[in-house]
């Protein structure tokens, strides 16, 4: 059986004429989040670092000492 599709077409024979494509379609929640904490981390550098900090002293007293 020979594949007669144009290999360049973005639409499958499945989907209808009008859908959009993955590309063009609106961000979801986590991916406009996740382009905000990747701004605010290029703009201020020292603040993400210094909350990185923050939460591995604080997670190392949360755990605390074991013998």
């Amino acid at each position: 059986m020979t594949d007669k599709l144009n290999p360049t077409s973005q639409f499958h024979p499945y989907q209808p004429m009008d859908a959009t494509p993955v590309s063009e379609r609106a961000t979801t929640g986590f991916q406009d989040m996740r382009n905000k904490v990747q701004s605010l981390a290029a703009s201020r550098p020292g603040m993400v670092l210094g909350g990185l900090a923050a939460a591995a002293i604080g997670l190392g007293m949360l755990r605390g000492r074991r013998r």
